[in-house]
């Protein structure tokens, strides 16, 4: 039921408004009838009401100063003014100042109980916002942290400064420190679990930490899509003391949670004495974290440690790229991964995060795909893959899962290395064997000759092309040679001699004795047999 006031120095208008006015209709009742506007003050000081129905006209205090210190008293409050025809300009200033809205007189009472009712639900509907809002509090807070996380010290402040008043946080302490919680692989966890019970988790979580964290001063925290940051606050004059804790509560929440369906990384980090430089905290839990790559049998990061590493970069020796390289066109495997091994344990003693781990294997990436440059090999697909992974560097948790990926990469260089070097052969063997086709006519044709067009050494062409086609160089020539002699043979009147020298042969009797060994009878013989002239 809405409390309602009326202030009116004319006591018949003012019982007027209370006699004509269905109250119960309205869910509604008069609890203060005052003269002025100094009594009507004082009254809604002791009992505060939803509405002032009042007129302007009053001595002492008038209508527009009585809303004024109304509406200092209680900002909610709605107020009604009733002014004259003529005074209608100074009630306009009046609804400038959050009067709620005037009528003029002669009063029509249908047209104020209608005022009456439009101010009731304007308070029912600032109500329920209000309600949504005090709901919406924790969530504000989650924001205003998460906010805070992310801006500078100075920029901090300057745009969140006035929300930890409005928020009723506490930051009347002397130490701050964030803690940041990563659940290892949470888009497959969200996956297996569902959207609602990977929440549930988290906020089971949250519980566990904050069990954990009962000593502290103040406990805060900010819910993100793949874990959960906690803010601590303490007072106290030992920093390392609270840091203690914190390792303390963090170790206690890994014991509780060690059945949990999720897997857990904790990053700690450095204790701040400024509420608005906790975006240093939170920086340095994060940078603790990617300590994970190269430990991934640990869970629990100190910030302190990472930030006491030195980093420098170093040369790898040539001499060790052309090695790699050697056993890439070895094509030996296990030779390979027993380079690529000691290769990262040496880069993981030098390099402590993984922006610099991969400028280096970047480098070596570089020399490698030189190589298979060099030799015209198609590179598209492995340069595709090495951007795709500078670009979701992220996806790499562990130092071992990318030894394994570049294990991998060296791997697809030797099936390229494999299958263009087999290309390579068969293009070598049909060029040989275009040119022996062109060229079995010339007495003077030797291995040499065709090496030498091939671009290749002999030896190498003759081991070559005797394992594409199962048969020598000499042989093959032999073989064409041959064909051709029968086809004259059956199809010409030459003579043999004519025929020894189209085919190749420098004299008729080599040629005679060649032909009978291959086709197991003279060439005499043989036209005698198969002519069709």
């Amino acid at each position: 039921m809405k409390k309602v006031m009326i202030v009116d120095d004319n006591a018949l208008s003012a019982e007027g408004i209370v006699r004509n006015i269905d109250w119960e209709l309205l869910d509604a009742e008069v609890v203060h009838v005052e003269n002025n506007g100094d009594s009507a003050i004082e009254s809604m000081r002791r009992a505060p009401v939803d509405l002032i129905i009042s007129d302007i006209e009053m001595p002492n205090l008038d209508g527009i100063s009585m809303s004024s210190l109304a509406l200092s008293v209680n900002p909610l409050v709605k107020i009604i003014l009733i002014s004259a025809y003529d005074k209608f300009e100074y009630a306009k200033r009046a609804i400038r100042l959050g009067v709620c809205d005037y009528i003029e007189k002669p009063l029509d009472y249908g047209y104020l109980t209608e005022k009456i009712r439009n101010a009731f639900t304007a308070i029912d509907r600032e109500q329920h916002n209000r309600e949504l809002v005090e709901q919406s509090r924790p969530l504000m807070t989650e924001k205003f942290f998460s906010d805070l996380l992310h801006y500078s010290g100075k920029d901090a402040a300057g745009h969140l400064g006035r929300y930890p008043g409005y928020l009723n946080l506490n930051l009347d302490f002397s130490c701050f420190n964030v803690l940041k919680l990563e659940v290892e692989n949470a888009s497959q966890a969200e996956d297996g679990l569902g959207i609602t019970q990977y929440q549930i988790e988290l906020l089971n979580v949250c519980d566990l930490l904050g069990e954990q964290c009962k000593g502290f001063g103040q406990v805060y925290f900010v819910k993100e899509f793949n874990g959960i940051i906690a803010i601590l606050a303490q007072n106290t004059n030992s920093p390392g003391h609270f840091l203690q804790a914190a390792h303390k509560a963090v170790a206690g929440l890994m014991e509780k949670y060690r059945e949990g369906v999720f897997s857990l990384n904790v990053g700690i980090g450095t204790v701040v004495e400024d509420f608005w430089d906790l975006h240093i905290s939170y920086e340095n839990a994060s940078h603790a974290l990617k300590y994970r790559f190269f430990f991934p049998h640990k869970n629990i990061f100190d910030a302190r440690e990472a930030l006491g590493r030195e980093f420098s970069l170093f040369s790898f020796s040539e001499s060790k790229e052309e090695e790699l390289i050697r056993l890439l066109c070895q094509k030996n495997a296990p030779a390979i991964e027993e380079w690529l091994r000691g290769f990262f344990q040496e880069v993981s003693l030098k390099y402590q995060t993984k922006n610099i781990v991969f400028i280096r294997i970047y480098s070596l990436l570089g020399r490698i795909l030189k190589f298979l440059y060099e030799l015209n090999i198609d590179t598209g697909d492995l340069e595709n893959d090495i951007i795709s992974v500078y670009n979701h560097f992220e996806l790499f948790h562990t130092y071992e899962e990318f030894f394994k990926w570049m294990n991998h990469l060296c791997l697809q260089v030797c099936e390229k290395l494999d299958t263009s070097l087999q290309t390579y052969h068969d293009q070598v063997c049909e060029l040989v064997l275009c040119y022996i086709r062109e060229n079995y006519e010339d007495n003077t044709l030797c291995l040499g000759d065709i090496a030498g067009h091939a671009n290749v050494s002999p030896a190498y062409l003759s081991a070559l092309f005797k394992k594409v086609y199962g048969q020598s160089i000499s042989d093959t020539i032999t073989a064409l040679r041959i064909e051709a002699a029968c086809q004259y043979l059956k199809n010409s009147t030459l003579s043999l001699k004519e025929i020894s020298s189209r085919c190749g042969y420098a004299n008729q009797y080599y040629f005679s004795n060649s032909f009978k060994k291959k086709i197991g009878m003279s060439p005499s013989a043989y036209r005698e047999q198969h002519s069709e002239i």
